[in-house]
């Protein structure tokens, strides 16, 4: 075969254009400091093909997945809510960067692919393997994992952090779900916004005496007194200091009984995670009873 330096020399001149629209994103995604500017540069990235470019390649260890640039742009996003600090670490012979976040010293989290045709990304805590939330940047969705983050609040890294740091952690995931809101994004973060803690739906409508009677007990054992609501409410209300975890039933238009949670909370800085963490038996009998008490939220898009 005969060796065309022309040629040779063109098809360098494309890659060199692939390289360096490459850089020009990336670069970008390092100066973006708006909401909307940093989700059309993430998008860009993903959807980018560096594997256009025929004779040169980045080399094995430069080169980083898009679970590394979704945990990049998702770190701009934490900055941007100024809670406290977000670190970005790419520890040694890893290709995906970890999370860092300041009010949890001893977790790290990282993004990955979510086993779904629709795609997506899932934010995990490392150690503990429990997802935080689901992130499309694509199709515009940002949902709350329930179930995992209630297991993650009650792990030790989360406990030895505080209820504090908690505090902060939500505050920080409702301020980043308020700036995908902004930008046309279906949210459910249900549970998680200190200041919409009331008509948290359970999964079951009809709940069974025995279920709500084993609160009670489960209380009782932990000196902890569960009274029948007064007021015309019917339900039962769990008194924490200047808390109130109201679990109320009322009838829909089928006359089923419906039942959901109410956080009555005038300072604003308690939600039923946070209740999850502090009260381990409301957090057990949560779990035991899950499929009937569960919160209603977006099942569909958590796949193990």
């Amino acid at each position: 075969m005969n060796f065309d330096t022309y040629n040779y020399s063109q098809q360098l001149k494309k890659d060199l254009e692939v390289f360096q629209r490459w850089q020009v994103l990336i670069e970008a995604l390092s100066e973006a400091n708006q909401t909307a500017e940093i989700l059309d540069i993430t998008k860009k990235i993903l959807a980018f093909d560096v594997h256009r470019s025929e004779i040169m390649r980045v080399a094995s260890e430069h080169w980083y997945p898009n679970t590394h640039w979704i945990a990049v742009a998702f770190s701009n996003l934490a900055k941007m809510t100024s809670l406290s600090h977000t670190q970005v670490i790419l520890p040694k012979m890893q290709k995906v960067a970890e999370l860092h976040f300041e009010e949890f010293p001893n977790a790290a989290f990282q993004f990955t692919k979510a086993p779904l045709a629709a795609g997506g990304y899932y934010l995990e805590e490392i150690s503990q393997n429990l997802r935080v939330a689901y992130w499309d940047i694509v199709n515009k969705r940002f949902y709350l994992d329930t179930v995992h983050f209630m297991k993650l609040v009650q792990t030790e890294a989360i406990q030895i952090a505080g209820v504090e740091a908690l505090t902060i952690f939500q505050k920080r995931l409702t301020a980043i779900s308020y700036l995908l809101k902004d930008n046309e994004y279906s949210i459910d973060i249900v549970g998680l916004d200190m200041t919409d803690t009331q008509n948290l739906m359970m999964q079951q409508k009809d709940l069974s005496a025995e279920i709500l009677d084993s609160l009670f007990v489960e209380a009782a054992k932990q000196n902890f007194v569960l009274t029948l609501l007064q007021n015309d409410k019917d339900g039962a209300v769990l008194k924490i200091g200047s808390v109130s975890l109201e679990i109320i039933q009322h009838r829909d238009q089928q006359e089923h009984a419906v039942w959901q949670y109410d956080i009555i909370d005038n300072n604003k800085r308690v939600t039923i995670y946070t209740l999850f963490q502090q009260l381990p038996f409301f957090a057990n009998w949560y779990e035991k009873w899950f499929n009937e008490v569960g919160l209603k939220y977006k099942r569909a898009v958590f796949v193990d």
